[in-house]
């Protein structure tokens, strides 16, 4: 199991779709209100870091409604999740999505052209500068002509840093059979990545990750580079959408 998988598992990360409708029916309305320029009445739509694929699914409900045809592409690290993934688009598309088991840096090594690039749910948190650097860049190869890159995300740094304060200790559950803990454990000046210490004063299960508090200014300076239109649609406190379209051939132009 994958430290990120562990974590999840530690703060109870609802992945049974029938017991999270919330971040579901969110996602649906998020969307309903989002443009998304397509020239297409029949789009891929590719859908990275998707886990249980609430926006991936979301997005392809709302695109179906309006008369498009649509295939949905899901990919994650984590097996189980996208074996819930097919279960829940069968259940809420008519079809089950394709899946497979892929690092989001490396999505062009599947060969797939996309009309439509996902990362949805605050995915982002787990990425460092270079790595979103090379996700963005391999978005960039895997995308058709017109095709966009969305990124859905929450602007961190704001919120866990100037608003809350970055906190040494931080309780995440308190029960009577958890005490959760997250512990400061140190800063990757290179890279930019807090690490974590999740760990259970109860049963002394123990897992760590490394976070980084993005804003969307970091997110979009990073899209500007590959793309020539890149636009921030917020949606519900610190909450948005980067919405990146036209490919830049020669990043180059940028200079200019």
């Amino acid at each position: 199991m994958s430290e990120l998988s562990e974590v999840l598992e530690l703060v109870e990360w609802e992945e049974d779709i029938n017991k999270s409708r919330n971040r579901y029916d969110r996602a649906l309305k998020e969307f309903s209100g989002l443009s998304i320029e397509v020239s297409k009445s029949s789009l891929t739509i590719l859908e990275v870091a998707g886990g249980t694929g609430i926006g991936g699914i979301a997005l392809s409900k709302n695109l179906l409604s309006k008369g498009f045809k649509v295939r949905l592409i899901i990919t994650d690290l984590r097996p189980k999740a996208l074996e819930k993934a097919k279960e829940f688009s069968r259940d809420e598309l008519g079809f089950e999505a394709e899946t497979y088991v892929v690092d989001a840096r490396e999505i062009h090594k599947l060969g797939i052209k996309a009309d439509i690039i996902l990362m949805y749910g605050n995915s982002h948190a787990t990425f460092s500068t270079f790595d979103m650097a090379k996700f963005i860049l391999s978005s960039k190869l895997s995308l058709n002509s017109g095709g966009s890159l969305i990124i859905q995300g929450h602007n961190m740094f704001y919120d866990y840093i100037i608003t809350s304060g970055y906190k040494e200790i931080l309780p995440e559950r308190v029960r009577k059979d958890k005490i959760l803990l997250s512990i400061h454990e140190g800063y990757d000046e290179y890279r930019g990545m807090f690490k974590r210490l999740y760990i259970d004063l109860i049963s002394g299960r123990k897992a760590e990750i490394e976070l980084k508090y993005w804003d969307f200014g970091e997110l979009i300076g990073l899209c500007k580079i590959f793309f020539s239109n890149v636009d921030l649609k917020m949606v519900e406190g610190h909450r948005g959408f980067v919405i990146c379209s036209n490919l830049i051939e020669d990043v180059t132009s940028i200079l200019t």
